[in-house]
């Protein structure tokens, strides 16, 4: 297990550039910025709405002064604790390593902050969704987009689709499962309030009731000691515990459905998420998104498919 530090209100530190097709200050030299300052009626439209991601997307801000942010010219972010690879790398958000966290950084470069603007913090992930104010600008570490907690924040467009996968030890007979009935006999363990709970509920229906875990880590604790016996997680934390905390444990296959898309979560009603969503949709134009997938998500290996 990796130590358990939390960030709060730590400065983020330098890290190596990995990109560097930004074009907020070009697109203001070429007359194309959004200025801040125009009616509030595109901003309702922009939060409302997916950005394309097309070619020529427009600069996001004019100045990081009039962005709506918690402390004025910095972008505060917050992530749990522990954090898993290849999302970020050395439970540090701060290194610019690992896909989340070299994605804020790209964001951050696209609205104009440099990277000592960053400043990260520690929320723990059941709060990051939960009513009531935030400390963050938004929050990172790979959180499902879902009806229900839409009620309590709000969400940028979704970043990365990630499948579901099951997960059981090595000499278990859940690994000769092929089909979601195989997997009903067996006990689940889960996050707490997750997407993976709600598809252990609504697709998998187990026999046996689900145990709850207040955080993933202990999900997979539990797992690993025997008092579950299987458990669902997404592909590419499967990957990273399996490797290096858990090599006792399995990828049995890849559970059918689309999986989960996740999204930066914002206090409800934040009017920063238009912004965010433009820098977002200005790295799928330019392939900057698909760069960072390539770099810190490859293509994984073929895994059996759980049919329905």
């Amino acid at each position: 297990m990796r130590n358990e530090r939390e960030y709060r209100n730590l400065q983020a530190v330098p890290a190596p550039a990995r990109l560097t097709r930004r074009r907020i200050v070009a697109g203001l030299a070429a007359g194309v910025a959004t200025p801040l300052a125009s009616s509030l009626a595109p901003l309702a439209a922009a939060q409302d709405a997916t950005p394309e991601a097309t070619p020529g997307a427009t600069p996001v801000a004019i100045d990081i002064a009039e962005l709506p942010l918690k402390t004025p010219g910095q972008l505060t972010v917050h992530a749990d604790q522990p954090l898993y690879e290849p999302w970020f790398i050395d439970n540090d958000p701060t290194n610019g390593e690992g896909f989340e966290s070299a994605l804020v950084y790209a964001l951050a470069e696209e609205l104009g902050f440099t990277r000592d603007q960053v400043v990260w913090g520690y929320t723990a992930f059941n709060a990051s969704y939960a009513p009531g104010p935030k400390p963050f600008d938004f929050y990172i570490t790979e959180v499902s987009i879902t009806e229900p907690r839409k009620e309590a924040v709000a969400f940028s467009d979704g970043y990365y689709s990630t499948p579901f996968v099951i997960i059981a030890p090595d000499d278990s007979p859940v690994q000769e499962a092929t089909a979601l009935a195989d997997l009903r006999q067996y006990r689940f363990g889960t996050l707490v309030n997750s997407s993976y709970a709600s598809y252990i509920t609504e697709t998998i229906q187990p026999e046996p009731d689900i145990s709850v875990y207040n955080t993933n880590a202990d999900a997979l604790q539990a797992l690993a000691n025997e008092q579950v016996d299987v458990n669902v997680e997404s592909l590419q934390i499967a990957e990273e515990v399996i490797a290096d905390q858990f090599p006792e444990l399995g990828i049995v296959g890849i559970l059918p459905g689309p999986g989960t898309e996740l999204g930066m979560v914002f206090e409800l009603d934040s009017p920063l998420v238009p912004f965010i969503n433009q820098a977002l949709a200005n790295l799928k134009a330019d392939g900057a998104l698909d760069d960072l997938i390539a770099e810190w998500l490859p293509a994984p290996p073929e895994y059996p498919q759980i049919s329905e």
